[in-house]
């Protein structure tokens, strides 16, 4: 278990988020503006926090290749939480669906490969949205905290830096992932990466939003239904979806997989099921998971490892709780721009 904490200090502007800009609640697109010597580590709660510049110019080397720092901004994953998604984009075909496959068919696919969304999506942002906003403020100064060794294990395989985010909100401290989970506006999911002191502090609210069902808990499906290809992202400042936008909910990752699987099977790209698409991996690589009670008695290195395919009976029946498992966090690494390795020291 990691004993030293990442603090990565900037600005979040308001007017990022929907229904001002595109950026939502669901971890992926919330950009950090930095402050000189933004970043500082500690390793210990007994150290004192120093500036490192380990990420200067470091190139995050995982699912796709991106610099860790751009123009000054970092972008975040919010970790231990994922809320339903605003805009999700069918994943790219392979290099090994594309092989043979007809001009029609890949026409096909071209025409479903829009940003589509789920019910409670653009809902979940417009509360985080009208949060901040009440504040009257429009850039709020900014930490993101993660506990962490080495700075290989900072950024995801999509080159955000994963952790939690922490505004100042009327002279105060709001911890936005624990805001959102507690507020029903999110669905606890964890990785690997995730200390057990990370995972409980989300599972402890998770649960007494649950318990009060509110925001997505009233909505959550336990079953997989037919995909809805008329839910699209909504424009910028079109609040007319909210008066629409409540629904049976599937746990996001689940429904990411899905859209996936949904527009390539009507596009006649692919014939198999959802469940054997979901055993398979979008990109050929399966989701690797374990049961939470598990992983928090024996760790990553000892706990059982499961696909998350293990979870879902016939491609319809859902049968694992939101919180349930912790997700195997996907590889990534940092390099310098000639392709030689970056430090893993701070």
């Amino acid at each position: 278990m990691p004993h030293g904490l990442l603090e990565v200090r900037g600005t979040i502007d308001l007017g990022q988020f929907w229904p001002s800009g595109r950026s939502d609640a669901d971890t992926t697109t919330v950009v950090l503006k930095l402050a000189p010597d933004a970043i500082r580590f500690r390793k210990s709660d007994a150290a004192p926090f120093r500036a490192t510049h380990v990420f200067d110019d470091a190139i995050v080397k995982g699912r796709q290749r991106k610099p860790a720092i751009k123009n000054g901004h970092v972008t975040i994953r919010l970790q231990g939480i994922d809320a339903p998604e605003l805009h999700f984009q069918p994943t790219a075909l392979s290099k090994a669906e594309i092989g043979g496959l007809s001009q029609a068919k890949k026409d096909a696919f071209h025409e479903l490969n829009h940003f589509y969304r789920q019910l409670l999506g653009a809902t979940s942002t417009k509360g985080l949205h009208d949060f901040l906003a009440t504040s009257g403020a429009t850039i709020f100064d900014s930490r993101v905290l993660t506990q962490v060794d080495h700075p290989n294990e900072v950024f995801d395989t999509f080159g955000r830096l994963v952790g939690d985010i922490e505004i100042e909100k009327g002279g105060s401290p709001v911890n936005l992932n624990h805001w959102l989970v507690e507020r029903g506006w999110a669905f606890p999911t964890y990785y690997s990466s995730m200390t057990n002191e990370e995972i409980t502090a989300v599972d402890t609210l998770a649960k007494a939003a649950r318990s009060k069902k509110l925001g997505v808990w009233k909505f959550l499906s336990k079953t997989v239904g037919t995909f809805d290809f008329t839910l699209r992202e909504p424009k910028k400042n079109d609040l007319s979806v909210l008066a629409t936008d409540k629904g049976p909910v599937l746990f996001p990752k689940l429904y990411r997989r899905f859209t996936s699987w949904s527009a390539r099977h009507k596009a006649k790209v692919i014939n198999m099921p959802f469940q054997a698409f979901l055993a398979g991996g979008v990109g050929g690589k399966p989701d690797d998971c374990f049961e939470i009670a598990d992983f928090l008695a024996n760790g990553v290195h000892s706990a059982k490892r499961h696909t998350f395919d293990q979870f879902i009976q016939s491609g319809k029946t859902i049968k694992f709780e939101p919180g349930g498992l912790v997700f195997a966090e996907a590889a990534s690494k940092l390099i310098r721009p000639d392709g030689s390795d970056a430090p893993d020291e701070f």
